[in-house]
């Protein structure tokens, strides 16, 4: 553990070998934790299941997409004397 002082507003760049992190608190007592980053799929075709994209507690690296239901997909029902496909 050490301390460290910064005056201006200057930013500075800050870098971490795997596995490592930090957690910083400044005046008036903010505390800016250093998450993992998420290395899973980031593009999502919807299905008839749910999906959950396991990134609680993780940091992306850019926005996760959700593509639209493909044109081919169709939907079939049956209720029990008719079948139905839309």
């Amino acid at each position: 553990m050490f301390n460290i002082s910064f005056s201006g507003d200057e930013s500075f760049p800050v870098e971490f070998s795997e596995n490592e992190s930090m957690t910083a608190e400044f005046e008036p007592h903010i505390i800016v934790p250093v998450a993992d980053y998420y290395d899973g799929d980031y593009e999502f075709t919807p299905s008839s299941q749910e999906q959950t994209v396991p990134i609680q507690g993780l940091t992306a690296r850019r926005n996760i997409t959700v593509n639209p239901i493909p044109s081919n997909y169709g939907l079939i029902t049956w209720n029990g004397s008719v079948i139905t496909v839309s």
